[in-house]
């Protein structure tokens, strides 16, 4: 099947306004988000200032985690250790900072903790990328449900991310991992007598699923293919899951570079993907929630 604004590969191709404007748009969301971490340096440097040894902050509790990212520790990292363990390597790590430092070490501690931290941060704005996209998609689903009068049931995880949009005997699931793919799937559309029944429920019969999707955010060309990889691994890992009886595939992707457009079009052409669409084309993304909502 191919989409009716897709009439060749080029049309799923990302422009370079797109591009332009998807950067610009990161760039906002990263000033933003950087002010509280910036508060925060602005906060632990006002404290080294003060201190006339590493030893003093090792004897405030208050400080730990700050000391503990100036020592290269992220939070996944400081899960691994016991409190003694984290301790013992802080004090360990500090006590070379301030011999290699010297009297900057003041400064070096500050600069350790902001490479950490900024790492920190380049973490949370890709997963802040996945989601953007993911509620673009999600808020047509919704609009296109509110217009048509239909009863939806919305369920939101306690952070307020829609984890599910269920309606007239189907339900839309997001962020799941079917025990038949046994993979982290994007987007599935299932069967569902009402909106009450549990995912497990929905996602143990194989006659329940309708369509599998994999949305791919980011906007650097550079992860284009990338992320086209391990979207297109994902849709192969279905069509092996699920033999002949292949429920609809499709994919949406915001860097879409020349030669993945010619791989997806491929794909639409000889049915190995049913829908496409480029996440920046509104035109693409609507026609791809209509054919989505009328399975």
């Amino acid at each position: 099947m191919i989409p009716k604004y897709i009439k060749k590969a080029a049309d799923l191709q990302t422009k370079h306004h797109s591009i332009c404007n998807g950067f610009l748009e990161q760039a906002l969301q990263k000033s933003e988000k950087a002010k509280p971490f910036l508060k925060e340096a602005k906060e632990f440097y006002t404290v080294l200032k003060k201190v006339k040894s590493v030893s003093v902050l090792l004897e405030s509790p208050k400080y730990r985690d700050n000391l503990a990212f100036a020592c290269g520790f992220s939070e996944k990292a400081k899960s691994q250790l016991t409190d003694d363990e984290l301790d013992g390597a802080i004090k360990k790590v500090l006590t070379r900072i301030h011999k290699e430092a010297g009297e900057k070490f003041r400064e070096d501690i500050l600069y350790r903790y902001l490479l950490t931290k900024g790492d920190s941060l380049g973490g949370s704005m890709r997963n802040l990328t996945g989601s953007s996209a993911g509620n673009k998609l999600i808020e047509k689903i919704v609009k296109k449900l509110s217009g048509s009068k239909k009863s939806i049931q919305i369920t939101k995880s306690k952070s307020g991310k829609i984890q599910r949009v269920a309606w007239n005997g189907r339900t839309l699931l997001f962020d799941v991992t079917p025990r038949l793919v046994r993979k982290n799937i994007d987007v599935i559309l299932v069967k569902s007598k009402n909106g009450d029944i549990t995912k497990k429920e929905l996602l143990s019969d194989k006659d329940n699923y309708l369509a599998f999707g994999e949305l791919k955010g980011g906007i650097d060309p550079a992860g284009a293919d990338e992320h086209w990889k391990t979207a297109n691994s994902a849709l192969g890992r279905i069509r092996s899951a699920f033999g002949r009886k292949n429920p609809a595939l499709f994919f949406i992707g915001a860097a879409i570079e020349a030669s993945m457009s010619k791989e997806i079009y491929k794909q639409l052409k000889n049915n190995k993907l049913t829908y496409a669409a480029n996440l920046n084309e509104d035109e693409q993304v609507d026609d791809l929630v209509d054919w989505l909502l009328s399975l």
